[in-house]
This record gives structure tokens, C-alpha cells and sequence, in this order.
């Protein structure tokens, strides 16, 4: 399992590997097997696979980071109806800080900074205790992410629009760390800094030790999408590296995992590869190359990579999906022939690209190690996400990181629909090299119905507010995907998680109705003065919509041997 000698050997042998400075340093394991816990009803990661007392625990899930925001008999009402949707994990932010004196229910924030003085809020983990005790009534799991990478200044206008719980970069995180103990720092500081790192173990100090003993919580997740770089983009010291995060989730989740033994940690990373980066945690090194054949570890779909994912697979991948594609255009009915009887591609058709780059969200662009973080000894589960709109994937020749410039949909779409699909083959072997769960935490398109209400994480404005009227809604259409193709794109990914085996499936968001009004308390419904959950462009309401992931549920319980309920 873990031995000194094997961790030396690993650094010695693989030229992709450098040690992390004492005390950072931990001893590496090659598998991922044993339990975190063997409580009666807690969930564990054991050989590669969630379980609950033994069984496979396979599920669907949604994100619902406003639901500490509602009033109790909301919060109910919308456990309610995820169980009816077949829907078993619930992710929410476990997190929001205010900063300064507030009137906002004492209920749904968890902790306060006044003038520089970070205080813990009881009722705030009290709210979070109060949807634990109603998931387990209901057999739910709720995973608990304890602070965010997006944490933007809303301006007074930005506020007025969406208040404090409304979107979910609006509940605080790292830079509110940051610029509390440091005014003016460099946002990477709460990765590196001995006062900023501090306070954040308060917190866990605070919340964590209260919840470990309770059986409805899923996991605990170190943050989401941490990345060097946050809302502004620029505020980093230039030092900051994909190593940078894995030391400080090692460090994060072994604090975490010595608060609550009982429970998994979860890193909530994007998923972002690093191919050929030195890591910090290696694994064994692979087996020799078979004299004049292909390596062991070259991935293709249906094959079993046993190493990590480098340059040459994913580059490999892109040029089988540009000659299948290649190929569907071309036999394509209606397809036109040349003079001389070839076939003639049609400017709209599909055109062959070679890039050298094999895109932002595997050559290291978004400064993060999805591989180097999964064999931290103390994560149990490998978690990614999938948002188009707002990351750009594959290579497409012009994007090192950000969002695709001529969007997600439109064109594009059958691009990203297969960008999808092969983000999600990678990361299933990804898992299977490692030994541990995979956790799909999120995942969402923007369609022309929810166009717009898109707020991207890193912003506090509805996309493209500098434009007005018609020119709004033709550059929008140009971009984001149609409601069919959303539709297409929630079930072939769907389909594609299942059938490989991905642990969990947990889309965004939750779209929920009829919350009731008080308007003594200041939840989001009172303060939007309408009885509906966020929408940040990604709310899902649509029957259709909803059918998907119901049948997922359906699908994933079958794999774990459960009927539906």
C-alpha cells in the first residue's frame, strides 16, 4: 500500500517527479482501497468504487449551492421533490461569509469578518445540521463544499440585481480570505500563506467537527474549482502552479480527514490535467514499453490506460475524432463531389485542423493537476466538472484558457458535444489507473432560454450586458446552444457516464418553484420577491430536461443492484 521505499523508488525511477519539501511530504500509495470509515450507512471509497456497508454505490445527483439560503419548510419541500427525481447527492455550498455588520437571517450565513476578526456563526451550521437531518429522512447524501474559487466584488448595481445567496460566486471564499488578512494581496496567498491558511483551518475547525458524526453527509470537498487564478484573472503573484494547488489540497484534506476520520475528502477540482508535469505524488512506474509495439498506457476509447494521461494520448484521441468525423461529413447524405468524382467539403461542413496544442484543459493552461491531486493519500474520490460556455477543452488553435471565443453552441456544438464525451473517457481512466471513485460534481450548457440569465463564475453581470436589444439577442444565438441541442448534449453525456462507469453524475443545477414569502426573513425568494430558485443561466426546469437525469438515477441505482423507489 504506502512504504517509503516505494515512494523513494517512484522518484527515482520517473523523470516526472519532485519532491515536495518536508513536512508537505507523505508517503505515496498505488492504490486507493481502504475505507475511510466502517460506520453502519456512511458512504466509503473502497477499490475504485463508492460503497455503503459493502454495496456499490453508484447515483445521480444535483447541485443546489443556494439551499441553506431557504427558509426550513422550503428546504424540505425541495428535498421532497429530488427524491422524486431519483436524485441521491446533493451538493451544496456549506459556506457563505458576510463581511461587516449584516440584517441578513443569521441562518443562512456561516461566518463574519469585522474589521478583520473572522467569527464563526452557529446558526448558519445550524441551518446546514437541519438539511442533513432531513436528507437522511429521505436518503439523501448531501456533499458539503466548504469555500470557492469565485469570489468577485459585486459593485451597488450588481448587488441590487443579484443579492448575497442569489449566485453562487456571492457567499464569499478565497479572495474574501485574502483580502481580510491581507488588503491588497495577491489572491494566491491563500494557498501559500501561513495567516491566511490559518484561518481557513478555523473554519473547518468550526464546522467540520460538529458534522462528522452524521450519516446523511456525503463528503466533505476542500473547495470548488481551485485554481491559481480567480474572478479578475490577474491578482496572482506569478508564482502560483498546478503544484502549488496539490500542496495545498494535501495539506487541506489531511486536516480535514484528522477533524473527521468518519467521512471522504474531496478535492473539487475542475479535472484539469497537467499531462507530462512533474508530480508530487507518483505512482509506480509503468511497465516497459513491449519491444516494437504501441506503449502500455497509449489510451484510446475501450482501451486500459495504466499510467498517466500524456501529450501523445490526447493528441492521439483528437486525430481519431477528426477522421471519424471526417468521415461522417463525407459520407454524409447530400454530400457534394468535386469535378473529378471526390468529395468537395461545403464551407459549413466539417474541415480538417491540426493544432500543436492539444488544449487548455489538458496541457497544464488552468494551472492544475486532476492526476497529482487524485493520489493524495488523503483524497478519496477524483472529482471534475464540465462547463463549455466558460472553459475551453480541446484544442481549437486559439484559446490557452477562458471560455471558447465563438462560444459552445451555434457551430460549434458538435465540437463540444464530443469534447464532452471524451472529457468524460479520460477521466474514467483516469480513475481506473488510480483505484479511486470518480465524482462528476457539475456539469451544464447554456441554452436560448436561459441565455439571458447566464452569469459566468468569474463575473457579476448577465454575459454580453454591454450590448443592447436585437444585437444582444443575435450575438447570444450566434454562441450558445439551442434548447434541442442542450437537450441532445444533457443525454449523450448522461449516457456516456453511465455506460463508462462514472461513480457519480451530479448535474447543475436545480431549478425548484413556489418557495414561500416572508418577508421577516431575507432568503432568496424574499429578496428576488419571487418564489423561484437561482437561475445563473443554467437553472433547469424543463420537463424533458428533468426526465434525463431522472432516468439516470434510474439507470445508476440499477448498477448498484437498488430498485428505484
Amino acid at each position: 500500500m504506502r512504504s517509503a521505499s516505494l515512494f523513494t523508488a517512484g522518484l527515482l525511477a520517473l523523470s516526472n517527479v519532485v519532491a515536495i519539501p518536508s513536512p508537505t511530504r507523505v508517503q505515496q500509495r498505488t492504490t486507493h482501497q481502504n475505507r475511510t470509515t466502517t460506520n453502519a450507512g456512511f458512504v466509503y471509497a473502497e477499490d475504485g468504487k463508492f460503497k455503503i456497508d459493502g454495496k456499490d454505490f453508484y447515483f445521480a445527483g444535483t447541485n443546489a449551492y443556494w439551499l441553506t439560503q431557504l427558509q426550513n419548510n422550503d428546504i424540505t419541500k425541495t428535498l421532497d421533490d429530488i427524491k422524486a427525481d431519483e436524485l441521491e447527492v446533493v451538493r451544496i455550498w456549506g459556506f457563505r461569509e458576510v463581511v461587516g455588520e449584516t440584517n441578513d437571517d443569521p441562518a443562512t450565513y456561516t461566518q463574519q469578518w469585522v474589521n478583520g476578526e473572522q467569527k464563526c456563526n452557529q446558526a448558519g451550521i445550524d441551518r446546514i445540521k437541519f438539511i442533513l437531518d432531513e436528507a437522511e429522512k429521505r436518503g439523501i447524501y448531501i456533499q458539503v463544499s466548504l469555500t470557492n474559487n469565485w469570489a468577485p466584488n459585486f459593485s451597488a448595481s450588481a448587488s441590487a440585481k443579484f443579492p448575497p445567496g442569489y449566485l453562487s460566486n456571492s457567499y464569499g471564499g478565497i479572495d474574501t480570505y485574502v483580502q481580510q488578512i491581507h488588503p491588497g494581496g495577491d489572491r494566491d496567498l491563500f494557498y501559500t500563506d501561513d495567516a491566511v491558511k490559518a484561518a481557513y483551518k478555523k473554519w473547518l475547525n468550526c464546522i467540520i467537527p460538529q458534522i462528522a458524526s452524521h450519516k446523511a453527509l456525503f463528503a466533505w470537498e476542500m473547495a470548488n474549482d481551485p485554481r491559481c487564478k480567480g474572478a479578475d484573472g490577474t491578482t496572482t503573484s506569478g508564482n502560483c502552479n498546478a503544484q502549488t494547488v496539490t500542496r495545498w489540497t494535501a495539506d487541506t484534506s489531511a486536516h480535514v480527514k484528522s477533524l473527521d476520520p468518519n467521512h471522504m475528502a474531496a478535492s473539487g477540482d475542475g479535472g484539469f490535467y497537467c499531462t507530462d508535469c512533474k508530480k508530487l505524488f507518483p505512482l509506480p512506474p509503468p511497465p516497459p514499453t513491449v519491444s516494437g509495439g504501441s506503449p502500455h498506457n497509449v489510451g484510446k476509447r475501450g482501451k486500459k490506460r495504466t499510467g498517466y494521461l500524456t501529450t501523445a494520448m490526447v493528441r492521439e484521441r483528437i486525430k481519431a475524432r477528426e477522421k471519424a468525423a471526417y468521415r461522417a461529413a463525407r459520407n454524409a447524405p447530400g454530400a457534394k463531389r468535386s469535378i473529378r468524382g471526390g468529395w468537395a467539403a461545403p464551407a459549413t461542413s466539417f474541415k480538417r485542423q491540426h493544432f500543436s496544442s492539444i488544449g487548455p484543459g489538458y496541457d497544464g493552461s488552468y494551472q492544475v493537476d486532476t492526476e497529482d491531486i487524485a493520489n493524495i493519500p488523503t483524497i478519496d474520490c477524483q472529482t471534475f466538472q464540465f462547463f463549455p460556455d466558460q472553459n475551453t477543452y480541446n484544442a481549437d488553435g486559439t484559446v490557452t484558457a477562458g471560455p471558447p471565443p465563438d462560444g459552445a453552441g451555434g457551430p460549434n456544438f458538435e465540437h463540444t458535444l464530443e469534447a464532452g464525451n471524451e472529457w468524460i473517457d479520460f477521466h474514467r481512466e483516469t480513475c481506473e489507473t488510480f483505484n479511486i471513485p470518480c465524482h462528476l460534481t457539475g456539469f451544464g450548457l447554456v441554452d436560448e432560454e436561459n441565455a439571458d440569465h447566464f452569469v459566468p463564475f468569474p463575473s457579476t453581470e448577465v454575459e454580453d450586458t454591454e450590448t443592447e436589444g436585437a444585437l444582444k439577442k443575435v450575438k447570444r444565438a450566434q454562441r450558445v446552444s439551442s434548447n434541442s441541442q442542450q437537450t441532445r448534449a444533457y443525454g449523450s453525456w448522461s449516457d456516456r457516464a453511465v455506460s463508462s462507469g462514472i461513480n457519480g453524475i451530479t448535474h447543475y443545477q436545480r431549478g425548484q418553484s413556489n418557495f414561500s414569502r416572508d418577508w421577516s426573513k431575507r432568503s432568496i425568494a424574499e429578496r428576488q420577491n419571487q418564489g423561484s430558485s437561482p437561475n445563473d443561466g443554467y437553472r433547469i426546469v424543463r420537463e424533458g430536461t428533468k426526465s434525463i437525469f431522472r432516468n439516470t438515477g434510474q439507470q445508476q441505482k440499477r448498477k448498484s443492484g437498488r430498485d428505484s423507489d
